[in-house]
């Protein structure tokens, strides 16, 4: 089994560690943003950067743990409701500041298709539970303590509003803005699978320095990232993001 080595509690110490090892690089950010002024898709690439620094930034600060038992990943939550719910706010509410301030990239973002909402919500079950179903069978041979632990049920459902409003900020980057990027059409299931692959190739950093989890982790975003961007191509960014936090609901819930 291999996982974080650094110790995982539930204090605050590890939020002011987090927010002390981001904040340089978030102040270089926003002085590129007023100094440079990035063009149209230079700001996506930036948008992307600093979406990585503040999800690999979890780790060290250990407000997650990342594991992989006989090469099946796992991921565990800090367990603790300021951080789950405090993340999907601030998830939330990037995506209105993006939309409202970045209209540019904002504009032509599909949230969801119209005259295919009910499709969109059921397509987005069935590709869920074509995600998740290689882990609940897999998961049956690995006892839970070897995945990561039994999850304090008081914590479930500030996990499952982390995984959806948490998860709706990647989406609208992935499935939005770099998925607006690669289209020749209004529905190109091409692009929404390269977004898969940007996706994935966005996450090596994850899989192979901050972690040592390699290979698994990577496929797991793969098959993850192409899920969603046929669904995102297809359905929009909310289809998407329920696809996607759902799967990370399912592998962090520790309810199967």
């Amino acid at each position: 089994m291999i996982g974080n080595t650094r110790s995982y509690g539930g204090t605050m110490e590890n939020l002011i560690d987090y927010l002390i090892r981001i904040s340089p690089a978030i102040a270089v950010v926003v002085l590129v943003f007023i100094l440079v002024r990035p063009g149209k898709q230079a700001r996506v690439v930036l948008y992307i950067l600093t979406f990585i620094l503040l999800r690999d930034a979890l780790t060290p600060s250990s407000l997650w743990r990342l594991g992989v038992t006989d090469g099946i990943p796992w991921i565990r939550l800090f367990p603790n409701h300021v951080f789950l719910l405090g993340t999907a706010l601030s998830s939330l509410t990037a995506v209105g500041l993006l939309v409202l301030l970045d209209r540019e990239n904002s504009r032509e973002v599909v949230f969801l298709r119209k005259g295919a909402e009910l499709e969109g919500w059921v397509s987005a079950l069935v590709a869920l539970a074509v995600l998740l179903s290689p882990f609940v069978l897999l998961y049956r041979r690995i006892d839970l303590m070897d995945r990561g632990g039994v999850v304090d049920p008081a914590f479930v459902g500030s996990i499952l509003i982390f995984a959806l409003a948490g998860n709706l900020l990647e989406e609208l980057l992935f499935r939005g803005y770099v998925y607006n990027v690669l289209k020749r059409q209004d529905i190109d299931l091409r692009a929404g699978i390269v977004t898969g692959f940007v996706f994935c190739l966005c996450h090596a950093f994850l899989a192979t320095t901050v972690t040592s989890i390699g290979t698994p982790l990577l496929l797991f975003t793969l098959w993850e990232g192409v899920i969603c961007g046929i669904v995102g191509a297809r359905y929009g960014v909310l289809p998407a993001t329920l696809v996607h936090g759902g799967a990370i609901f399912g592998l962090t819930s520790g309810l199967f």
